[in-house]
């Protein structure tokens, strides 16, 4: 039979199914030895069971004709029609599975037997694979480099660290990550900005001996000012004491010349005083000559590389209102410019070095100079081995550069803007064309090949290119050895570069950024300052480090009992003996706080400005824990607040009772609302509490297994009990980020290994890893044949 597509939907529900069921009660122990058993929906269990439970519950509304939400089932023949029809039938079992379909109020439901009967049909035919004989290679949209990959990258071919992508547009985000291939298009309007950029990165990397004789003018509207310093048409008048100032990238450390040109209003015995400054420390003091005659100012100084702050200053304000003389009442100071010069006879610093190894000379011509240059800069942009051919390219436009006149450093310049907006720079490009498949078939699975390893391995562990260890085994073959990848793997997760992980995936994965959006009412809340929200969120990423970098298990972010503050943070937690802003590890207060769960950075991201808000805490949890995404509520439901109105209820815990008892918004509410309860004892800005409006907190609840808790710590353990499933969810979204593309039905089957392989080693953070890197989607793609 032909393949059938995987539409996002079924994954989706394929998610639905497994949190449904963590909610509903403990999995039943799957088989160690044969992760992908399962049965088949066949059709004799469809005419017998299936149709019939169908045509009893479903018919009357779901009919020929004038049927609900537009989906009729009266013409339901055979099994075959719901691989036909999958959207519909994925809808039809996400609504079966919250047990919302029929409707609580029909007239007549289906009992537990009959529905659970119709969900296992419905799994097994829409998402039953056969691992033994299914193609989980999965194939990948050409990856365009994102925001982060791109300025990484950039960093470590370069070795300059300029933040080039400040200025490009936002990434589109997919499965909940900015890495996904099939949403990082490229607009006309990034690709000029990628312009913009390349000739930046080649000025700020690639000096020309005109670098050396550069003057650069900032005049008083490109200056900053301090104290009384104002702007006043050309210049930065100081009526009393004040500066003007600039702040620059100095790209080479050396000999510089500051020229300013300034003049005074004199008063007074002395004349006006400028002081030219370098980092906040004087460097000279000029005596200003003359009532308002503009002069220049200069002194040479030695800047180091960096930003660094030139700044000119008035430092002897004089001010006699009642002197006799009129022109000798206010003295005032004057900037029109800062001019910086330099460096003068500097030595190129290492990151030009690193590109220009090489210069024409008597015995090299600028043809073979260019060539040992792009010949071995070109296989580090491109992360692969280059032809000949391709490396002509590039030295034509240096020749062509030095034949016009300019210098030879002028056209490595140029060669490098070429390269740096050359789709096999700015895009990770896999090759279609392998030896390993059967012969003629051209969309066959193949490995991929050793150099786009490295690159998967690096971006998915590091945000950015392979190093030169990586590209040495790459052009030796050895990478996909099973014995060399998982020493790349310890390797690069002890590299800082593995921050990464925290930053990229962790940090989209919780849901981190909403924070900065997050605005608690300031004056319920006036101490969410911006400092504790800078607080809040290196909480997090350091719990998060200490999981991925000590090799804890990842059931840790459920029930771990420490986490990381600093003063301000202890005292917004109460936790005694705490000083200084220094993050440091401290055991968490018994029975309050457990894990991820209870940060306060994730629970004033799900909170409303001046209240909690239970269905957002409890969808969080669905989303990102448990992996439940629920349908969204019908249109003609008020919000909660309108229903409370309405009602007449008096708090939310009564609000949400009346809403499970509407037929409409039960079968997501029994599910959400209790894990929104369990957080009642934590206020907007994650502040522990025991009363609300002087009523106690009730933060107990009954999940749909029947399992009861109070308090945040109770309902983690529950949820910890499932530790496969939690397991498989980490699993699909660390996948899911390491691939750059959404999961699709036959990829279940790595997941599967993975999660065994988990369940094998105490669900240590690197065990996933390596089980992702050695999966056959990680290590395989399938080509698309054109």
């Amino acid at each position: 039979m032909p393949k059938r597509p995987v539409t996002r939907r079924a994954a989706i529900v394929a998610l639905i199914l497994s949190a449904v069921a963590m909610l509903q009660g403990p999995a039943p122990a799957r088989a160690a030895d044969s992760p992908h058993k399962a049965r088949m929906a066949t059709d004799e269990a469809f005419q017998s069971d299936v149709r019939p439970i169908v045509e009893k519950y479903c018919i009357d509304c779901h009919g020929e004709e004038e049927p609900e939400a537009d989906v009729s089932l009266h013409n339901l023949g055979d099994s075959e029609q719901v691989l036909e029809d999958r959207d519909t039938w994925t809808r039809a079992l996400q609504m079966l599975t919250v047990d919302g379909m029929p409707p609580k109020d029909a007239d007549d439901r289906p009992s537990k037997d009959e529905r659970d009967k119709l969900v296992e049909w419905l799994d097994l035919k829409l998402f039953h694979v056969d691992c033994d004989v299914a193609d989980d290679s999965g194939r990948v949209t050409i990856h365009r480099l994102n925001r982060t990959e791109y300025n990484n990258t950039v960093r470590d071919l370069l070795g300059v660290d300029i933040d080039p992508a400040r200025d490009f547009p936002s990434d589109d985000v997919g499965y909940g990550f900015s890495n996904m291939a099939d949403v990082l298009s490229l607009p006309p309007l990034l690709f000029e900005k990628y312009v913009d950029a390349a000739e930046r990165i080649a000025a700020a990397t690639v000096l020309t001996e005109a670098d050396a004789k550069r003057r650069q003018r900032f005049d008083a509207a490109r200056l900053k000012t301090s104290e009384s310093a104002r702007n006043r048409e050309e210049w930065v008048w100081m009526t009393s004491r004040g500066s003007a100032y600039r702040e620059q990238d100095i790209r080479i450390s050396g000999e510089y010349t500051i020229r300013v040109e300034a003049q005074a209003d004199q008063a007074g015995p002395d004349p006006a005083r400028l002081e030219i400054l370098v980092d906040g420390q004087p460097v000279v003091t000029h005596d200003i000559q003359g009532q308002r005659e503009p002069a220049m100012y200069e002194v040479q100084v030695d800047l180091e590389q960096g930003r660094r702050k030139i700044e000119a200053a008035f430092i002897n304000d004089y001010y006699q209102p009642k002197a006799e003389d009129p022109k000798d009442r206010d003295r005032n100071l004057a900037v029109r410019f800062i001019e910086i010069q330099g460096p003068a006879n500097a030595a190129p610093p290492e990151f030009h070095r690193r590109i220009v190894f090489t210069t024409p000379a008597e015995d090299k011509t600028v043809e073979e100079a260019a060539r040992d240059i792009f010949g071995r800069l070109l296989p580090r942009a491109f992360r692969r081995p280059v032809e000949t051919a391709e490396i002509d390219r590039f030295v034509r436009l240096v020749e062509f550069a030095v034949e016009r006149g300019d210098w030879f450093e002028r056209g490595v310049q140029v060669g490098l803007q070429a390269a740096l907006v050359s789709p096999h720079f700015l895009f990770r490009v896999e090759s279609d064309g392998h030896d390993d498949g059967p012969p003629g078939d051209a969309t066959s699975p193949h490995n991929i090949n050793d150099y786009e390893l490295a690159s998967r391995l690096s971006y998915f562990l590091w945000s950015t290119m392979p190093d030169e260890e990586l590209f040495r085994l790459a052009e030796q073959g050895q990478l996909h050895e099973p014995e060399t990848l998982d020493a790349q793997v310890g390797r690069m997760l002890a590299d800082p570069k593995a921050e990464a992980l925290v930053e990229n995936f962790a940090s989209q994965w919780l849901t981190l950024a909403n924070i900065v959006e997050a605005q608690p009412n300031k004056e319920l809340f006036p101490e969410f300052t911006p400092e504790l929200r800078a607080d809040m969120v290196q909480e997090t990423k350091m719990f998060v480090r200490s999981i991925f970098h000590e090799n804890r298990s990842l059931l840790g972010f459920l029930d771990a009992d420490f986490t990381f503050v600093n003063e301000r943070l202890a005292a917004h937690y109460g936790i005694d003996g705490v000083e200084g802003d220094e993050f440091r590890r401290v055991s968490l207060p018994e029975g309050k706080r457990t894990g991820v769960l209870t940060h306060a950075s994730l629970l004033t991201i799900t909170s409303n400005p001046d209240r909690t808000s239970l269905v957002r805490r409890g969808a969080w949890i669905l989303d990102n824990i448990l992996g439940l995404d629920l349908p969204d509520p019908p249109a003609n439901i008020p919000s909660l607040e309108e229903g409370a109105k309405e009602s007449g209820a008096t708090s939310m815990r009564e609000q949400l009772k009346i809403h499970r008892e509407m037929p409409t918004c039960a079968s997501c509410h029994d599910t959400l609302d209790p894990l929104g309860f369990g957080f009642e004892n934590f206020d907007p800005i994650g502040r522990w509490r025991e009363t609300v409006e002087d009523l106690p907190v009730d933060a107990g609840g009954t999940l749909p297994s029947g399992e009861s808790f109070s308090g945040p710590v109770e309902l983690a353990a529950i949820l910890k009990k499932r530790k496969d499933e939690f397991a498989e969810l980490i699993t699909r979204k660390m996948l899911t980020y390491a691939l750059g593309r959404g999961l699709e039905l036959p990829d279940s089957c790595a997941v599967d290994d993975i999660v065994a392989d988990l369940r094998e080693n105490d669900y240590r953070f690197t065990a996933l890893v390596r089980g992702i890197v050695h999966s056959k989607p990680f290590l395989m793609r399938q080509s698309d044949g054109s």
